[in-house]
């Protein structure tokens, strides 16, 4: 299994904001997006906020390179403080 960690820009209607990935094989296994105090979590059983649930496209399908790519370490902590309510 090839996983990967991206940090890219998000849109939402809570505005600009951004948005964590934990990718495996393509797809994305868990995401976080942060939008000013708001952070919101989904992976593939569940998410925090029913108006964003995870992504479901093949992430070679988004504009996403090498530049995006993140440690997981970066990621680990990320996670930990949006499901835990720890503020980031």
């Amino acid at each position: 299994m090839n996983i990967k960690y991206y940090k890219h820009w998000a849109d939402s209607d809570l505005g600009e904001g951004t948005a964590y990935m934990e990718v495996a094989d393509d797809l994305v296994v868990r995401q976080v997006e942060i939008y000013g105090p708001t952070i919101v979590w989904s992976d593939r059983v569940g998410q925090s906020d029913d108006r964003f649930v995870i992504a479901d496209q093949p992430v070679s399908s988004l504009d996403l390179g090498p530049e995006h790519e993140i440690e997981p370490s970066e990621f680990a902590e990320v996670w930990r403080k949006a499901t835990t309510g720890i503020n980031l």
